[in-house]
């Protein structure tokens, strides 16, 4: 039957024949393969987190000569599957396989000196590190200390080309042997123990390691620290200066480093300030001021403050020996006892330092205990000196005199400010103390510079005190027969004080007072008695309301003579009620010798229980509260 599988009879499929391009019909595998299936392999693959390419499976070649097509129609599909496949040779990449494998080797060249009486030459030791994974090379040289030289990289990182061509591998490095880089002739004397284990493993036996040469330089430095050998020229040797020196003060080296090592970070520190304000532009300024333990240096620190106008910076006096005398001795050739100690430095005392004195009021925690442990020093020695200093009040620009134009508040502010403006108004009192007036009854009062006539004496007037502004206001009341028409006298307005720039206030007006108003004196001669009443509840603001200070101050100026008070009293009154009225009360107190002003009088008198008449007071209740 076309198109049957003859495999399972024999085992071997008979030469293709034509076949039908039908449905059913179609076949895939090459003739010469049977049914074999041979798709292309994936290559391309991680490893371990790394690409890598997998070999490529191929066939072996055919021998020369042979006939491609002849070959597959002879070969069976059996002997074709069984034809041998070969893999590629499989390794990671060079970078992945030696990461981080480096081969080290020690090695040394010798560097020239010349002009040197002590010196020829000098060795110079090197580490040669050379990295498998690129093949780069790179020398560095150790550092040591105090060698005066820059060493550290002395060759970067990078594949080095010989002199004769080709770039530097690991057959050119053997111990043993020397290595020319950039005209630099490098002796190799040892490797290290990564480098002899790798070299085995490629078949390489490395020699043993070689001593480094004699360097005179170093052989001398040995010679003079350990004192091996008699001594040579130049080297130094004990002497009578040291001796002398140490007489003088100088400390030995083994006494400084003692000290050292016992006091290392143990500071002092101390607050201190300088007063410089007798200088112009000068300022008080505060310093912090540090004592070092280890070696008795002395450092002074600024101690910078906001809104100085100083431009901070760290040290005002670097670190170092600080001597007391800077005239007489010398910079880093004072001896000990030349230079300040801790001895010296006390709270509360001045200290001399290159023409300033430093005044100290306060240290830290630390060295008021170490005072105390060492040199002892009490507490109240250690205390905090206070040197604070109350802020002035800011001065106020004096005003020029009043000019005569407006009033002197329009004046004085066009003075304060480049651009007039308009004065400030106390709107507290404007709105606590409004449609409060005081008022009193006065009257011309005749003065040296002028005489009343006989119309002026007889005239009365009403002054009003508005405490809303602080000004006054003089109302003249009409009389009948006086031919003087009365009203308004003078306008409300501030009034200012005779031959001063102060305006009348509320304090200055009570019963009894003289006011000088515009050239005319006016006597206050009574209030209403919303104005009694007001001033007597404000007693803290009007003294001459205060009844009881009034009170005292009788008991004061007739103490030991109580009678020559009591027979005035009497005196006063003539009908013998007991009682007397305010003008015979401020007669008799008069009449005793009692210096009160009118409203004083007024105060006690309406304080005072009334007898038969609202207008006139008990004597006895008056004596009662007098002696008590």
């Amino acid at each position: 039957m076309v198109g049957m599988d003859t495999r399972a009879q024999g085992g071997v499929a008979p030469p293709l024949v034509a076949i039908p391009k039908l449905p059913g019909y179609a076949v895939n595998a090459p003739a010469s393969l049977g049914d074999k299936a041979f798709n292309r392999k994936q290559t391309l693959n991680y490893q371990k987190g790394y690409a890598m390419d997998e070999p490529v499976m191929c066939v072996d070649p055919l021998a020369d000569g042979v006939n491609n097509k002849q070959l597959i129609k002879t070969i069976s599909p059996s002997a074709a599957a069984g034809t041998a496949y070969s893999p590629l040779n499989t390794t990671y990449p060079k970078w992945v396989e030696f990461d981080r494998k480096v081969l080290r080797w020690y090695g040394y060249f010798k560097e020239a000196v010349t002009e040197s009486a002590t010196e020829n030459y000098r060795v110079r030791k090197i580490v040669v590190c050379y990295y498998l994974e690129d093949d780069t090379i790179s020398v560095t040289e150790p550092k040591q200390d105090n060698s005066g030289l820059p060493q550290g990289v002395f060759i970067r990182r990078h594949r080095i080309e010989k002199p004769g061509g080709g770039y530097f591998g690991i057959p050119d490095f053997v111990v043993g042997q020397s290595v020319t880089m950039y005209g630099r002739v490098f002796q190799i004397v040892d490797a290290d123990s990564h480098t002899r284990s790798y070299l085995a493993g490629q078949g390489s036996d490395v020699s043993g390691a070689e001593a480094y040469p004699n360097d005179p330089f170093e052989t001398k430095k040995l010679s003079m620290t350990h004192g091996h050998g008699s001594p040579k020229a130049g080297q130094p040797v004990e002497s009578l200066s040291k001796f002398f020196e140490a007489t003088m003060g100088k400390v030995s080296g083994n006494e400084k480093l003692k000290q050292f090592m016992v006091h290392s970070r143990k500071v002092l520190r101390f607050y201190c300030v300088w007063d410089d304000r007798r200088a112009m532009y000068g300022d008080r300024r505060p310093y912090r001021l540090h004592y070092f333990l280890e070696d008795d240096s002395v450092e002074i620190l600024e101690v910078h403050e906001g809104n100085s106008g100083r431009d901070p910076f760290p040290v005002f006096l670097k670190r170092g020996p600080l001597p007391k005398d800077h005239m007489t001795t010398k910079a880093g050739s004072a001896a000990k006892s030349a230079c300040f100690g801790p001895s010296d430095f006390r709270i509360g005392s001045y200290i001399h330092i290159y023409g300033r004195d430093f005044f100290i009021h306060d240290c830290d925690d630390f060295t008021r205990q170490w005072y105390q442990e060492n040199m002892g020093c009490t507490d109240a020695e250690m205390g905090q000196i206070p040197i604070s200093e109350p802020i002035p009040p800011v001065p106020r620009p004096a005003l020029p005199p009043y000019n005569g134009f407006g009033s002197h508040e329009d004046s004085a502010q066009s003075c304060i400010n480049l651009v007039p403006k308009p004065p400030k108004r106390d709107f507290y009192k404007l709105m606590n103390k409004d449609k409060i007036i005081l008022r009193f009854g006065c009257r011309f009062v005749e003065t040296d510079t002028h005489k009343l006539s006989t119309a002026d004496r007889e005239r009365k007037f009403v002054l009003s005190y508005f405490l809303a502004d602080d000004t006054l206001s003089v109302f003249e009341p009409p009389q009948r027969n006086t031919g003087i028409t009365g009203g308004k006298y003078l306008e409300r307005r501030k009034v200012f004080k005779a031959s001063s720039s102060d305006t009348y206030i509320e304090k200055d007006l009570y019963v009894g007072a003289v006011l000088p108003i515009h050239h005319r004196t006016f006597e206050l001669e009574e209030a209403d008695e919303y104005t009694y009443q007001y001033m007597e509840n404000n007693r803290h603001i009007y003294m001459m309301a205060d009844w009881e200070s009034a009170l005292k101050a009788v008991r004061a100026q007739i103490h030991g003579r109580q009678e020559e008070l009591k027979t005035a009293l009497i005196a006063s009154d003539p009908q013998g009620l007991g009682e007397l009225t305010i003008e015979q009360f401020s007669g008799a107190l008069a009449q005793a010798g009692v210096q009160l002003t009118k409203h004083q009088a007024i105060s006690i008198h309406r304080r005072m229980p009334k007898g038969q008449s609202e207008a006139a007071m008990l004597i006895s209740a008056f004596w009662q509260a007098l002696v008590g």
